[in-house]
């Protein structure tokens, strides 16, 4: 019997992690409505976008990247500093959902990763 593949496998593993990061942050730079969401990112896009591929990879059964690299992830303490309302965590996940529906082709594993993202983003919010 054949073990069931992880969210990595299924997402086309490190490459597919790759393009829906990618995906989302074409996304949140490019919409206007965004604009509020963009000003968090102080540390530059590219420095997000290095850590979300660490930190995803780990998180859908791939590599541990990030704690290779950083440590334990600890993703709630380290979102503490940064407000997070219900409008931003709606504005975050939107960009994620526009990202999946243009990378992901399978149903069953956009609908999986849509949960998983919405699960994540309303964990981080804060106020």
């Amino acid at each position: 019997m054949t073990p069931p593949q992880t969210l990595y496998e299924r997402i086309g593993a490190a490459e597919g992690i790759e393009r829906l990061v990618s995906r989302y942050l074409d996304i949140l730079q490019s919409d206007p409505q965004c604009a509020p969401l963009r000003a968090r990112y102080t540390q530059g896009f590219e420095r997000y976008r290095r850590r979300m591929v660490e930190y995803l990879s780990g998180f859908f059964g791939g590599p541990a990247l990030y704690i290779e690299r950083h440590g334990l992830p600890a993703l709630r303490e380290n979102h503490q500093s940064i407000p997070i309302s219900a409008q931003m965590r709606d504005l975050w996940y939107g960009c994620m959902l526009k990202a999946i529906g243009c990378e992901v082709a399978d149903p069953a594993l956009r609908g999986e990763l849509e949960a998983a993202f919405w699960q994540m983003a309303d964990s981080l919010r804060n106020c």
